[in-house]
Protein backbone atom coordinates (compact mmCIF):
# COMPACT_ATOMS: atom_id res chain seq x y z
CA UNK A 1 0.00 0.00 0.00
CA UNK A 2 1.13 3.65 -0.72
CA UNK A 3 1.47 6.16 1.55
CA UNK A 4 1.06 9.73 1.85
CA UNK A 5 3.91 11.10 -1.05
CA UNK A 6 6.29 13.28 1.22
CA UNK A 7 6.21 16.05 -1.46
CA UNK A 8 2.11 16.37 -0.25
CA UNK A 9 2.71 17.12 3.04
CA UNK A 10 2.45 20.86 3.97
CA UNK A 11 5.75 22.36 5.04
CA UNK A 12 3.78 23.29 8.77
CA UNK A 13 4.79 19.52 9.12
CA UNK A 14 8.41 19.70 10.82
CA UNK A 15 9.39 15.89 9.91
CA UNK A 16 7.67 13.12 7.83
CA UNK A 17 8.84 9.47 8.06
CA UNK A 18 12.58 8.81 6.05
CA UNK A 19 11.76 5.13 5.02
CA UNK A 20 7.74 4.68 4.84
CA UNK A 21 7.67 1.96 2.17
CA UNK A 22 10.03 -0.23 4.34
CA UNK A 23 8.54 0.42 7.74
CA UNK A 24 4.55 0.18 6.44
CA UNK A 25 4.94 -1.73 3.81
CA UNK A 26 2.25 -4.71 3.77
CA UNK A 27 -0.51 -2.81 5.55
CA UNK A 28 -4.03 -3.83 4.97
CA UNK A 29 -7.59 -2.48 5.37
CA UNK A 30 -7.76 -3.01 8.97
CA UNK A 31 -4.73 -1.63 10.04
CA UNK A 32 -5.66 1.96 8.20
CA UNK A 33 -9.19 1.79 9.81
CA UNK A 34 -7.58 1.78 13.22
CA UNK A 35 -5.12 4.49 12.53
CA UNK A 36 -8.17 6.33 11.12
CA UNK A 37 -10.16 5.76 13.91
CA UNK A 38 -6.89 6.19 16.66
CA UNK A 39 -6.12 9.17 14.97
CA UNK A 40 -9.30 11.21 15.46
CA UNK A 41 -12.17 11.96 17.41
CA UNK A 42 -14.65 11.36 13.91
CA UNK A 43 -13.45 10.29 10.61
CA UNK A 44 -15.57 10.64 7.23
CA UNK A 45 -14.71 8.84 3.81
CA UNK A 46 -15.74 11.20 1.13
CA UNK A 47 -15.54 10.20 -2.24
CA UNK A 48 -14.19 12.70 -5.16
CA UNK A 49 -17.39 14.69 -5.75
CA UNK A 50 -17.57 14.83 -1.69
CA UNK A 51 -20.37 12.59 -0.86
CA UNK A 52 -19.88 10.68 1.95
CA UNK A 53 -19.02 6.80 1.68
CA UNK A 54 -18.70 6.05 5.47
CA UNK A 55 -17.96 7.44 8.93
CA UNK A 56 -16.35 5.93 12.27
CA UNK A 57 -16.13 7.43 15.52
CA UNK A 58 -15.19 6.52 19.23
CA UNK A 59 -17.54 8.49 21.34
CA UNK A 60 -21.02 6.99 21.28
CA UNK A 61 -22.29 10.22 22.20
CA UNK A 62 -21.35 11.52 18.74
CA UNK A 63 -24.10 9.53 17.14
CA UNK A 64 -26.93 11.82 19.28
CA UNK A 65 -26.17 14.30 16.02
CA UNK A 66 -27.39 11.67 13.81
CA UNK A 67 -23.78 11.12 11.69
CA UNK A 68 -24.85 7.42 10.67
CA UNK A 69 -27.72 9.39 8.68
CA UNK A 70 -24.83 11.20 6.73
CA UNK A 71 -24.02 8.27 4.64
CA UNK A 72 -25.03 8.96 1.27
CA UNK A 73 -25.30 12.83 1.81
CA UNK A 74 -22.64 15.40 0.16
CA UNK A 75 -20.55 16.38 2.75
CA UNK A 76 -21.31 19.71 2.20
CA UNK A 77 -25.30 19.46 3.32
CA UNK A 78 -23.85 17.56 6.81
CA UNK A 79 -22.93 21.57 8.26
CA UNK A 80 -24.94 24.45 9.37
CA UNK A 81 -25.41 27.02 6.66
CA UNK A 82 -22.41 29.54 8.20
CA UNK A 83 -20.09 26.40 7.27
CA UNK A 84 -20.84 25.35 3.60
CA UNK A 85 -18.34 27.80 2.31
CA UNK A 86 -15.73 26.03 4.90
CA UNK A 87 -16.18 22.63 4.05
CA UNK A 88 -16.10 23.75 -0.30
CA UNK A 89 -12.80 25.70 0.65
CA UNK A 90 -11.29 22.21 2.10
CA UNK A 91 -12.30 20.03 -0.34
CA UNK A 92 -10.81 22.11 -3.11
CA UNK A 93 -8.08 22.62 -0.89
CA UNK A 94 -7.20 18.51 -0.56
CA UNK A 95 -7.18 18.55 -4.68
CA UNK A 96 -3.65 20.12 -4.50
CA UNK A 97 -2.63 19.42 -0.83
CA UNK A 98 -2.38 16.85 1.71
CA UNK A 99 -3.54 16.98 4.62
CA UNK A 100 -5.46 20.14 4.80
CA UNK A 101 -5.08 23.14 6.91
CA UNK A 102 -7.63 22.84 9.84
CA UNK A 103 -11.09 24.31 9.02
CA UNK A 104 -13.70 24.19 12.28
CA UNK A 105 -17.42 23.65 11.25
CA UNK A 106 -20.41 23.42 13.09
CA UNK A 107 -23.07 20.50 12.54
CA UNK A 108 -26.68 20.79 13.55
CA UNK A 109 -28.52 19.02 15.80
CA UNK A 110 -31.90 18.35 15.62
CA UNK A 111 -32.70 19.69 19.28
CA UNK A 112 -29.46 21.37 21.80
CA UNK A 113 -26.52 23.04 20.63
CA UNK A 114 -24.86 22.48 17.57
CA UNK A 115 -21.39 19.92 17.10
CA UNK A 116 -18.13 21.53 16.64
CA UNK A 117 -15.88 19.88 14.89
CA UNK A 118 -12.00 20.67 13.16
CA UNK A 119 -11.79 18.79 9.96
CA UNK A 120 -7.87 17.95 8.27
CA UNK A 121 -8.69 16.25 4.71
CA UNK A 122 -6.15 13.85 3.56
CA UNK A 123 -5.63 12.37 0.21
CA UNK A 124 -3.79 9.47 -0.98
CA UNK A 125 -1.84 9.88 -4.45
CA UNK A 126 -3.59 7.32 -7.18
CA UNK A 127 -6.65 6.58 -4.97
CA UNK A 128 -9.84 8.65 -5.22
CA UNK A 129 -11.28 8.37 -1.68
CA UNK A 130 -10.41 10.94 0.77
CA UNK A 131 -10.54 10.96 5.04
CA UNK A 132 -11.66 14.02 7.17
CA UNK A 133 -10.04 13.88 10.32
CA UNK A 134 -12.46 15.69 12.62
CA UNK A 135 -11.35 16.49 16.64
CA UNK A 136 -14.08 17.11 18.98
CA UNK A 137 -14.40 20.85 19.38
CA UNK A 138 -16.82 20.75 22.45
CA UNK A 139 -14.45 20.92 25.09
CA UNK A 140 -13.17 23.82 23.54
CA UNK A 141 -16.35 25.50 22.64
CA UNK A 142 -17.26 25.49 26.22
CA UNK A 143 -13.79 27.01 27.47
CA UNK A 144 -14.15 29.83 24.61
CA UNK A 145 -18.10 30.24 26.00
CA UNK A 146 -17.05 30.40 29.64
CA UNK A 147 -14.28 32.95 28.49
CA UNK A 148 -17.31 35.42 26.90
CA UNK A 149 -19.32 34.68 29.73
CA UNK A 150 -16.06 36.16 31.82
CA UNK A 151 -15.70 38.69 29.95
CA UNK A 152 -19.19 39.80 29.66
CA UNK A 153 -18.91 39.26 33.35
CA UNK A 154 -16.10 41.78 33.93
CA UNK A 155 -17.08 44.23 31.15
CA UNK A 156 -20.08 44.60 33.57
CA UNK A 157 -18.10 45.19 36.80
CA UNK A 158 -16.24 47.34 35.02
CA UNK A 159 -19.05 49.28 34.30
CA UNK A 160 -20.32 49.37 37.63
CA UNK A 161 -16.84 50.32 38.92
CA UNK A 162 -16.83 53.23 36.32
CA UNK A 163 -20.39 54.54 37.00
CA UNK A 164 -19.08 54.51 40.96
CA UNK A 165 -15.95 56.23 40.26
CA UNK A 166 -18.36 59.03 37.93
CA UNK A 167 -20.27 59.28 41.62
CA UNK A 168 -17.43 59.73 43.41
CA UNK A 169 -15.95 62.29 41.50
CA UNK A 170 -18.89 64.19 41.36
CA UNK A 171 -19.94 64.02 44.69
CA UNK A 172 -15.99 65.07 45.16
CA UNK A 173 -16.32 68.04 42.74
CA UNK A 174 -19.90 69.51 43.68
CA UNK A 175 -19.35 69.43 47.90
CA UNK A 176 -19.26 72.40 49.73
CA UNK A 177 -15.93 71.53 51.74
CA UNK A 178 -13.06 71.89 51.03
CA UNK A 179 -11.67 68.45 50.29
CA UNK A 180 -8.41 66.90 49.66
CA UNK A 181 -7.31 63.41 49.23
CA UNK A 182 -3.63 62.26 50.28
CA UNK A 183 -1.68 59.47 49.61
CA UNK A 184 -0.18 57.88 53.20
CA UNK A 185 3.26 56.94 52.37
CA UNK A 186 4.59 60.63 50.36
CA UNK A 187 1.91 62.56 51.40
CA UNK A 188 1.17 63.71 47.90
CA UNK A 189 -2.19 65.67 47.36
CA UNK A 190 -4.00 62.64 44.60
CA UNK A 191 -7.45 64.84 44.65
CA UNK A 192 -8.83 68.43 45.56
CA UNK A 193 -12.40 69.93 45.02
CA UNK A 194 -12.93 73.63 44.21
CA UNK A 195 -13.48 74.08 47.61
CA UNK A 196 -10.52 73.11 48.72
CA UNK A 197 -8.68 75.13 45.95
CA UNK A 198 -10.36 78.37 46.45
CA UNK A 199 -9.91 77.99 50.07
CA UNK A 200 -6.29 77.68 49.51
CA UNK A 201 -6.10 80.60 46.67
CA UNK A 202 -4.67 77.80 44.16
CA UNK A 203 -5.99 76.00 41.11
CA UNK A 204 -6.96 72.29 40.98
CA UNK A 205 -4.04 71.40 38.75
CA UNK A 206 -1.27 73.32 40.94
CA UNK A 207 -2.67 70.97 43.77
CA UNK A 208 -2.64 67.62 42.62
CA UNK A 209 0.95 66.15 42.83
CA UNK A 210 1.87 68.57 45.77
CA UNK A 211 3.53 67.82 49.13
CA UNK A 212 0.43 68.39 51.73
CA UNK A 213 3.33 70.24 54.05
CA UNK A 214 3.66 73.11 51.18
CA UNK A 215 0.40 75.08 51.81
CA UNK A 216 1.34 75.25 55.27
CA UNK A 217 3.84 77.82 56.81
CA UNK A 218 7.09 76.64 57.35
CA UNK A 219 6.94 76.63 60.53
CA UNK A 220 4.19 73.97 60.95
CA UNK A 221 5.46 71.81 58.07
CA UNK A 222 7.29 69.97 60.50
CA UNK A 223 4.11 69.25 62.72
CA UNK A 224 2.17 69.18 59.56
CA UNK A 225 4.10 66.04 58.84
CA UNK A 226 4.09 64.29 61.65
CA UNK A 227 0.16 64.80 62.22
CA UNK A 228 -0.04 63.02 59.10
CA UNK A 229 2.27 60.13 59.53
CA UNK A 230 0.96 59.67 62.99
CA UNK A 231 -2.15 59.35 61.61
CA UNK A 232 -1.35 57.13 58.71
CA UNK A 233 0.37 54.80 61.37
CA UNK A 234 -2.76 54.80 63.96
CA UNK A 235 -5.36 54.63 61.02
CA UNK A 236 -7.96 56.87 63.40
CA UNK A 237 -9.27 60.16 62.47
CA UNK A 238 -7.97 63.02 63.64
CA UNK A 239 -8.06 66.84 64.25
CA UNK A 240 -5.24 69.81 64.29
CA UNK A 241 -4.18 72.89 63.13
CA UNK A 242 -1.62 74.67 61.17
CA UNK A 243 -0.99 78.22 59.28
CA UNK A 244 -1.37 78.69 55.68
CA UNK A 245 1.69 79.40 54.09
CA UNK A 246 0.59 82.14 51.41
CA UNK A 247 -1.83 84.13 54.28
CA UNK A 248 -0.90 82.74 57.54
CA UNK A 249 -4.85 82.03 58.22
CA UNK A 250 -5.25 79.87 60.67
CA UNK A 251 -6.77 76.27 59.25
CA UNK A 252 -8.66 73.27 60.65
CA UNK A 253 -7.67 70.35 59.19
CA UNK A 254 -9.23 66.74 60.16
CA UNK A 255 -8.34 63.66 58.47
CA UNK A 256 -9.91 60.48 58.29
CA UNK A 257 -7.73 57.36 56.64
CA UNK A 258 -9.33 54.70 54.58
CA UNK A 259 -7.70 51.63 52.80
CA UNK A 260 -7.36 51.94 48.76
CA UNK A 261 -5.45 49.05 46.78
CA UNK A 262 -3.47 47.92 49.83
CA UNK A 263 -2.31 51.44 51.02
CA UNK A 264 -3.53 53.64 54.08
CA UNK A 265 -4.51 56.79 52.31
CA UNK A 266 -5.86 59.95 53.89
CA UNK A 267 -9.26 62.16 53.42
CA UNK A 268 -8.38 65.66 54.49
CA UNK A 269 -11.25 68.37 55.25
CA UNK A 270 -10.38 71.66 55.47
CA UNK A 271 -12.16 74.68 57.45
CA UNK A 272 -11.31 78.19 58.31
CA UNK A 273 -10.33 78.59 62.27
CA UNK A 274 -13.35 79.24 64.16
CA UNK A 275 -15.66 77.65 61.99
CA UNK A 276 -17.09 73.82 62.50
CA UNK A 277 -14.55 71.33 63.61
CA UNK A 278 -12.38 74.39 64.98
CA UNK A 279 -14.60 75.07 67.20
CA UNK A 280 -14.44 71.89 68.74
CA UNK A 281 -9.97 71.99 68.56
CA UNK A 282 -10.45 75.08 70.51
CA UNK A 283 -12.53 73.63 73.38
CA UNK A 284 -10.09 72.60 76.64
CA UNK A 285 -10.29 68.80 76.80
CA UNK A 286 -12.69 67.55 79.27
CA UNK A 287 -11.47 67.93 82.75
CA UNK A 288 -11.87 64.64 83.69
CA UNK A 289 -10.00 63.25 80.68
CA UNK A 290 -7.35 65.13 81.79
CA UNK A 291 -6.89 63.92 84.86
CA UNK A 292 -7.04 60.09 83.51
CA UNK A 293 -4.14 61.71 81.18
CA UNK A 294 -2.09 62.43 83.93
CA UNK A 295 -2.63 60.38 86.64
CA UNK A 296 0.55 58.27 87.58
CA UNK A 297 -1.56 54.94 87.62
CA UNK A 298 -1.88 53.77 84.77
CA UNK A 299 -5.19 53.51 83.21
CA UNK A 300 -6.65 52.00 80.25
CA UNK A 301 -10.52 51.86 78.40
CA UNK A 302 -11.27 48.54 76.92
CA UNK A 303 -13.97 47.16 75.44
CA UNK A 304 -16.34 43.71 76.26
CA UNK A 305 -13.43 41.45 74.73
CA UNK A 306 -10.42 43.09 77.34
CA UNK A 307 -9.34 44.81 74.00
CA UNK A 308 -7.42 48.04 74.65
CA UNK A 309 -9.06 51.02 73.01
CA UNK A 310 -7.40 53.61 75.18
CA UNK A 311 -4.51 54.30 77.36
CA UNK A 312 -2.76 56.89 79.09
CA UNK A 313 0.77 57.29 79.52
CA UNK A 314 1.55 55.52 83.19
CA UNK A 315 0.21 52.38 81.41
CA UNK A 316 2.59 52.76 78.79
CA UNK A 317 5.63 53.49 80.71
CA UNK A 318 4.35 50.54 83.17
CA UNK A 319 4.28 48.37 80.05
CA UNK A 320 7.29 49.58 78.45
CA UNK A 321 5.60 50.41 75.59
CA UNK A 322 6.61 53.64 73.63
CA UNK A 323 3.47 55.14 71.31
CA UNK A 324 -0.21 54.13 72.13
CA UNK A 325 -0.56 52.68 68.57
CA UNK A 326 1.10 49.27 69.80
CA UNK A 327 -1.23 48.90 72.36
CA UNK A 328 -4.69 49.74 71.48
CA UNK A 329 -6.58 47.16 69.91
CA UNK A 330 -4.64 44.49 71.06
CA UNK A 331 -5.95 42.32 74.34
CA UNK A 332 -5.23 43.52 78.37
CA UNK A 333 -4.25 40.26 79.33
CA UNK A 334 -1.42 40.83 76.66
CA UNK A 335 0.55 42.96 79.85
CA UNK A 336 -1.58 41.77 82.26
CA UNK A 337 -1.99 38.55 85.30
CA UNK A 338 0.37 36.04 85.09
CA UNK A 339 -1.86 34.24 82.78
CA UNK A 340 -4.98 34.90 80.64
CA UNK A 341 -7.42 33.35 83.65
CA UNK A 342 -6.20 37.04 85.48
CA UNK A 343 -8.26 38.87 82.47
CA UNK A 344 -11.10 36.68 82.38
CA UNK A 345 -11.86 36.81 86.15
CA UNK A 346 -11.93 40.34 86.20
CA UNK A 347 -14.02 41.05 83.23
CA UNK A 348 -16.09 38.47 84.61
CA UNK A 349 -16.85 40.46 87.67
CA UNK A 350 -17.29 43.74 86.26
CA UNK A 351 -20.04 42.35 83.66
CA UNK A 352 -22.02 40.74 86.87
CA UNK A 353 -21.16 43.54 89.08
CA UNK A 354 -20.08 46.56 87.45
CA UNK A 355 -17.12 47.76 89.52
CA UNK A 356 -13.96 45.47 90.96
CA UNK A 357 -11.68 46.85 93.91
CA UNK A 358 -8.22 46.00 94.68
CA UNK A 359 -7.99 42.97 92.67
CA UNK A 360 -4.25 42.03 92.71
CA UNK A 361 -2.49 40.94 89.70
CA UNK A 362 1.00 41.03 87.52
CA UNK A 363 1.62 43.42 85.24
CA UNK A 364 4.31 42.17 82.12
CA UNK A 365 6.27 44.61 80.27
CA UNK A 366 7.48 44.05 76.78
CA UNK A 367 10.90 43.26 78.11
CA UNK A 368 10.08 40.67 80.61
CA UNK A 369 9.94 42.16 83.69
CA UNK A 370 7.07 41.52 86.48
CA UNK A 371 5.58 43.55 88.50
CA UNK A 372 2.81 43.00 91.31
CA UNK A 373 -0.54 45.47 90.85
CA UNK A 374 -3.55 46.61 92.48
CA UNK A 375 -6.53 46.85 90.05
CA UNK A 376 -9.57 49.03 90.28
CA UNK A 377 -12.18 48.75 87.47
CA UNK A 378 -15.21 49.91 86.31
CA UNK A 379 -17.99 49.63 83.47
CA UNK A 380 -19.49 52.95 81.83
CA UNK A 381 -21.78 53.29 78.70
CA UNK A 382 -20.20 53.64 75.28
CA UNK A 383 -21.19 54.97 72.06
CA UNK A 384 -20.95 51.39 70.67
CA UNK A 385 -22.15 49.06 73.85
CA UNK A 386 -20.64 48.64 77.20
CA UNK A 387 -16.52 50.15 77.93
CA UNK A 388 -14.47 49.16 80.90
CA UNK A 389 -12.46 51.42 82.95
CA UNK A 390 -9.31 50.11 84.60
CA UNK A 391 -7.12 51.65 87.02
CA UNK A 392 -3.70 49.85 87.55
CA UNK A 393 -1.08 50.64 90.02
CA UNK A 394 2.40 49.30 91.13
CA UNK A 395 1.86 47.71 94.47
CA UNK A 396 5.43 48.67 96.57
CA UNK A 397 7.40 45.64 97.88
CA UNK A 398 6.53 46.27 101.61
CA UNK A 399 2.47 46.39 100.48
CA UNK A 400 2.92 42.74 98.36
CA UNK A 401 0.11 40.87 100.15
CA UNK A 402 -3.42 41.37 99.58
CA UNK A 403 -5.67 43.06 100.96
CA UNK A 404 -7.66 41.23 103.70
CA UNK A 405 -3.97 39.32 105.37
CA UNK A 406 -1.67 40.27 107.32
CA UNK A 407 -2.22 42.69 110.20
CA UNK A 408 -6.09 42.71 108.87
CA UNK A 409 -8.23 39.81 109.70
CA UNK A 410 -11.06 38.91 107.30
CA UNK A 411 -13.99 39.49 109.79
CA UNK A 412 -15.92 36.27 107.66
CA UNK A 413 -15.78 33.26 105.53
CA UNK A 414 -17.12 35.25 102.92
CA UNK A 415 -14.22 37.91 102.95
CA UNK A 416 -11.60 34.94 102.03
CA UNK A 417 -13.97 33.87 99.11
CA UNK A 418 -14.30 36.89 97.65
CA UNK A 419 -10.41 36.77 96.66
CA UNK A 420 -10.64 33.83 94.90
CA UNK A 421 -9.76 34.39 91.23
CA UNK A 422 -7.83 37.66 92.84
CA UNK A 423 -4.95 35.48 94.53
CA UNK A 424 -3.44 32.49 93.85
CA UNK A 425 -5.01 29.22 95.74
CA UNK A 426 -1.12 28.55 97.24
CA UNK A 427 -1.51 31.96 99.19
CA UNK A 428 -5.04 31.86 99.99
CA UNK A 429 -4.08 28.38 101.64
CA UNK A 430 -0.91 29.85 103.49
CA UNK A 431 -2.00 32.84 104.50
CA UNK A 432 -5.75 31.50 105.95
CA UNK A 433 -3.46 29.23 108.01
CA UNK A 434 -1.76 31.97 109.54
CA UNK A 435 -4.81 33.77 110.29
CA UNK A 436 -6.30 30.54 112.04
CA UNK A 437 -2.91 30.13 114.10
CA UNK A 438 -2.77 33.49 114.82
CA UNK A 439 -6.52 33.88 116.29
CA UNK A 440 -5.65 30.27 118.05
CA UNK A 441 -2.95 31.68 119.97
CA UNK A 442 -4.86 34.94 120.84
CA UNK A 443 -7.43 33.21 122.47
CA UNK A 444 -5.18 30.70 124.63
CA UNK A 445 -3.65 33.95 125.80
CA UNK A 446 -7.33 35.43 126.89
CA UNK A 447 -8.42 31.75 128.54
CA UNK A 448 -5.31 31.67 130.20
CA UNK A 449 -4.99 35.51 131.46
CA UNK A 450 -1.53 35.82 129.06
CA UNK A 451 0.01 33.32 130.53
CA UNK A 452 2.50 32.13 128.37
CA UNK A 453 3.43 28.36 129.69
CA UNK A 454 -0.22 27.78 130.06
CA UNK A 455 -0.80 29.01 126.67
CA UNK A 456 1.64 27.18 125.17
CA UNK A 457 0.54 23.57 127.00
CA UNK A 458 -3.07 24.51 125.53
CA UNK A 459 -2.21 24.71 122.16
CA UNK A 460 0.67 21.41 122.17
CA UNK A 461 3.38 23.94 121.64
CA UNK A 462 7.14 24.59 123.87
CA UNK A 463 7.54 27.29 125.14
CA UNK A 464 10.07 28.78 122.79
CA UNK A 465 7.95 27.87 119.52
CA UNK A 466 5.55 30.05 121.24
CA UNK A 467 7.68 32.87 121.44
CA UNK A 468 9.04 32.55 118.18
CA UNK A 469 4.89 32.78 116.72
CA UNK A 470 4.04 35.19 119.13
CA UNK A 471 6.77 37.77 117.78
CA UNK A 472 5.72 36.32 114.04
CA UNK A 473 2.38 37.51 114.67
CA UNK A 474 3.19 40.97 116.36
CA UNK A 475 2.27 39.96 120.22
CA UNK A 476 5.17 39.74 121.45
CA UNK A 477 4.64 42.03 123.49
CA UNK A 478 1.78 41.01 125.38
CA UNK A 479 2.74 40.63 128.80
CA UNK A 480 1.86 37.70 131.07
CA UNK A 481 3.00 35.36 133.87
CA UNK A 482 5.51 33.01 132.91
CA UNK A 483 3.94 30.42 134.58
Amino acid sequence: MTIIDAKLVPCEVSRPFRSPDDLFQGLGADALSALTTANSDLAVVLSPEGGVLDVAYGDKGLGAWGIDGWIGRSFVETVTVESRSKIEDLLKESAVTSPTRSRQVNHPATAGRDLPIGYRVVSFPGRPHRIAFGTDLRAMADMQQRLVLAQIEMERDYRKLRDAETRYRILFQLAIEPLLVVEGQSLKILEANDGAARLLGRTVEKLLGSAIPTIFAKNDQAAVTDAFRAIETRARPDLFRARQSASERMLCLRLIPFRDFGRTNLLVRLSEDGIDDAARIAEPEDPMSQVARALPDGVVVVDSNATIVEANPAFLDLVRVPTPDLVEERSLDNWLGGSGVDVQVLMANLREHGTMRRFSSIIRDEYGGREKVEVSATRFSGPDGPLFGISIREVPASDGKPSGFGSHNPGSTAQLTDLVGRVPLKDLVRDSADIIEKLCIEAALRLTDNNRASAADMLGLSRQSLYIKLKRYGISDQEGPEG
